[in-house]
């Protein structure tokens, strides 16, 4: 290439974002595809997640930016200047080479299917279609729904997101299938679509179609398929049947779905908080990482990931709004969010360096968020403006020892109080 690609990665995923929403456009960057012999929906696979772009090869990737060049006429990811004129002329012959035959693509008709509902059917069916499947990149890990990722490095400046996997649960799986001795387990996916109709069912030939631009994500099961993706790289010729569950479920519900079938298993009770958002402090938290300028900066998990650019948690967030604001109707819920999503609109429009420091300090500490929240209830009690907020926090001593000695106590929900009371005794001072 003329350029590394991790210049020419983030702005793809920008102009993705922009067109996959798109119907006309999504059919006319398919059409290129086909051209390069790429089956019928890999766009809508790249569009997912980024980390289909950084996943891509060189050959992929040039179809992809050629694709969204002439569609959108975008200068900025002209592939002249990315890609050698030997990249281009040999990108067709190179996916020819590496393009499996065993790739399948949507429609995919499934028989024996039991309808429990609009929303929820049953069959068995061919581990190895799964599998299948899940190569051909029809089926996905959707983050939305699914436990809080892990963070890898990507290039200087970005990174990628990756399932959380027991490694040593996938080997046993798998081992079991090898052996012969895996009983049959279920696997539950999710195939929806905001555009198009995502599956077609005949009640009279129980023959359930999953409808071509349907997605498809797994909602339980991930380990399963991944232990039965290594066993079968192993031993194609490998029997093993499994029962499919298959949801028709939007992301809210998909996400309170996940939520109930893990209230017991080992997934973080921080993402089942998460998920399941049942308090008016979760659906707060949940405004907050939708419309505020903590957007991406708050994770699911009990630890932040400074790779990531996360700055505090969701149950650290959600923990000190019930304690401090104790909302106890929707009213309050509305209210309380849209003044926090005005106050953190402040506070890091004030300090955009030290927010953006990738170092620890005390001032972005996780859970000095259980400070700010108090502050914020000060100044709304008190009716003081936000733009006297920077004169406040100028005037906080971040290595006091009474404040250190509070953030970093080991006893998590005994930190957040000692954070919390340290700036309610701390009052409204000069301000």
């Amino acid at each position: 290439m003329k350029k590394d690609r991790v210049e020419l990665e983030p702005l793809l995923i920008e102009v993705i974002d922009q067109v996959k929403h798109n119907r006309k456009i999504v059919q006319q960057i398919n059409d290129v595809f086909r051209e390069y012999g790429l089956p019928s929906g890999t766009f809508q696979s790249i569009s997912r997640s980024k980390n289909e772009v950084y996943s891509l090869d060189a050959a992929r990737l040039y179809v992809l930016t050629h694709a969204l060049h002439i569609t959108t006429n975008n200068n900025a990811i002209s592939p002249f200047e990315y890609f050698t004129i030997k990249e281009i002329d040999q990108a067709k012959e190179y996916i020819k080479k590496t393009k499996s035959n065993n790739v399948l693509e949507l429609p995919i008709i499934l028989d024996n299917v039991i309808k429990m509902s609009d929303e929820e059917y049953v069959t068995k069916i061919d581990a190895s279609t799964l599998v299948q499947m899940y190569l051909s990149q029809l089926i996905f890990y959707d983050f939305e729904t699914q436990r809080s990722p892990k963070f890898k490095k990507h290039g200087k400046n970005s990174f990628i997101e990756v399932p959380e996997i027991n490694k040593s649960s996938v080997d046993d799986i798998s081992q079991h299938m090898l052996n012969g001795i895996y009983l049959p387990d279920t696997i539950t996916l999710n195939v929806y679509s905001e555009q198009v109709e995502s599956i077609s069912y005949a009640p009279k030939t129980q023959i359930l179609t999953i409808n071509e631009e349907a997605i498809i994500s797994i909602l339980d099961g991930f380990h399963r398929l991944q232990g039965a993706v290594k066993a079968f790289s192993v031993n194609p010729d490998l029997t093993q049947q499994m029962f499919l569950s298959i949801r028709c479920y939007d992301k809210d519900t998909a996400k309170r779905f996940f939520g109930q079938i893990n209230t017991v298993n080992i997934v973080k009770p921080e993402r089942l908080k998460e998920l399941k958002s049942e308090k008016y402090s979760d659906k707060i938290v949940k405004d907050l990482q939708r419309k505020s300028e903590l957007t991406g900066k708050i994770a699911s998990a009990s630890k932040v990931s400074k790779i990531a650019g996360q700055l505090t948690t969701f149950d650290t967030l959600s923990y000190a709004i019930e304690k401090v604001f104790n909302p106890t109707n929707f009213i309050e819920e509305r209210e309380i969010a849209q003044y926090l999503t005005d106050f953190f609109g402040y506070l890091i429009a004030y300090y955009v360096d030290e927010f953006k420091d990738t170092k620890t300090t005390y001032m972005n500490h996780p859970k000095m968020f259980a400070g700010y929240i108090q502050i914020a209830k000060i100044f709304k009690n008190e009716n003081i403006s936000l733009n006297k907020l920077k004169q406040y926090v100028d005037e906080i001593d971040f290595n006091d020892s009474e404040l250190i000695k509070a953030l970093e106590d080991r006893s998590t929900n005994k930190s957040r109080n000692m954070t919390i009371t340290y700036f309610e005794n701390r009052g409204v001072l000069n301000v």
